[in-house]
């Protein structure tokens, strides 16, 4: 017997419904797709398009180092976040990754299409090599073993660079020339944020596939429980040994794109600091969030500047011009001290509470999604 007409119309507006899902294709989709998420998305899409049209060139700038800070925070968000091993030397593969592209322009005159491909599999291996304590050791010790090895990259890094200068008789920083890519030249700040946005496009699509896969499970098991994971069958050394070397490999390409976005590298870029903006970032935005490395990205490299955007506008730049790193420096520790305290989950989890309160209201007491968490 066939349904009622109306039982048939409401029956459809369910199947297009992203929360209400019927079949087991539909629940293995990349993303729900339905009518408001598309809008959504287009809307997205056209403001990403829009914005060197809307912004001046320093903030255009500013963006810019956000989306390339963005690739390496997901490098980190994979073997932190998602394996749940620390790391608080990822300032090593962008270490890596720079004076690699460097040298290979240097030495073999290699464009960045090829320098930087050759800068994800030398910050790979590299990630690897990093990752063989994570077999012995855990936790904090083994976030001190990343830390040494990020001493011995700038230990080599310096006499690296102090054999270039020699040889080449450059001072200071190794410089590069504009990024050629075959069919078009990043000559300007637009041009290089369209290709940084598609390239950090490709690599959230990337990372958001790996996450469903059998290896991104397997990351989340090892996460939860080692032993657990292991009695399931997931070998935990090799998943362990592979989250550093994507996370090596995706901080080898932020640190080519980095080297060729200044025109230049140095190894006094790559310091501790630099590695605890990385940490922040990915604690900003919410530990095994993908969304939440890109939010926390563009969040801790804007905030400093706006704080002393803020401090000119009230006309203290005079009073206060000597101690502005200082604040900038306050107002990032205040930051992360409070996430951790008052928002464990991150941007994302705030993201996550107001689009679960847009959709389902007035139903407040639905359950919230635990998808940061995940």
């Amino acid at each position: 017997m066939q349904s009622p007409p109306v039982l048939r119309g409401r029956s459809r507006r369910w199947r297009r419904s992203p929360y209400l899902r019927t079949d087991y294709r539909r629940e293995l989709a990349l993303f729900p797709y339905s009518g408001p998420r598309l809008a959504v998305i287009a809307v997205t899409v056209l403001l990403v398009a829009a914005y060197p049209f809307l912004a001046d060139a320093y903030w255009l700038g500013v963006i810019n180092l956000a989306v390339i800070a963005a690739i390496g925070a997901l490098g980190l968000q994979i073997v932190t976040g998602m394996a749940g091993q620390l790391s608080l030397g990822h300032a090593a593969f962008l270490a890596v990754g720079g004076f690699f592209a460097a040298g290979l322009y240097l030495h073999l005159g290699l464009p960045l299409w090829i320098a930087g491909p050759a800068a994800m599999l030398a910050g790979a291996t590299v990630g690897a090599i990093a990752g063989l304590p994570a077999l012995r050791i855990r936790g904090f010790y083994l976030g001190i073993t990343t830390l040494a090895v990020q001493y011995v990259i700038i230990a080599i890094g310096l006499k690296y660079q102090g054999y270039l200068q020699t040889s080449f008789g450059t001072s200071g920083s190794l410089s590069l020339p504009i990024p050629d890519l075959g069919l078009f030249t990043l000559t300007s700040t637009m041009d290089w944020y369209y290709f940084l946005v598609v390239l950090t496009g490709v690599v959230i699509l990337a990372v958001t596939n790996l996450k469903r896969s059998a290896l991104g499970r397997s990351l989340l098991a090892v996460r939860q429980r080692e032993l657990a994971a292991e009695a399931l069958g997931v070998n935990v050394a090799r998943v362990k040994i592979t989250a550093f070397a994507l996370s090596g490999a995706l901080g080898g390409l932020a640190g080519a794109l980095s080297a060729y976005y200044y025109r230049g590298v140095g190894i006094e870029d790559f310091d501790l600091l630099l590695s605890v903006e990385y940490l922040a970032m990915i604690i900003v935005g919410g530990l095994g969030s993908i969304l939440g490395a890109v939010l926390g990205a563009v969040f801790v490299i804007a905030t400093p500047l706006l704080v002393g955007q803020l401090i000119a506008v009230l006309g203290l730049e005079g009073v206060l011009s000597q101690h502005l790193r200082a604040i900038e420096l306050a107002v990032f520790a205040l930051t992360m001290i409070g996430f951790l305290l008052f928002e464990p989950d991150g941007l994302a989890g705030v993201w996550q509470r107001l689009k679960t309160y847009v959709t389902r209201w007035p139903f407040k007491y639905t359950a919230m999604s635990t998808q940061a968490k995940r």
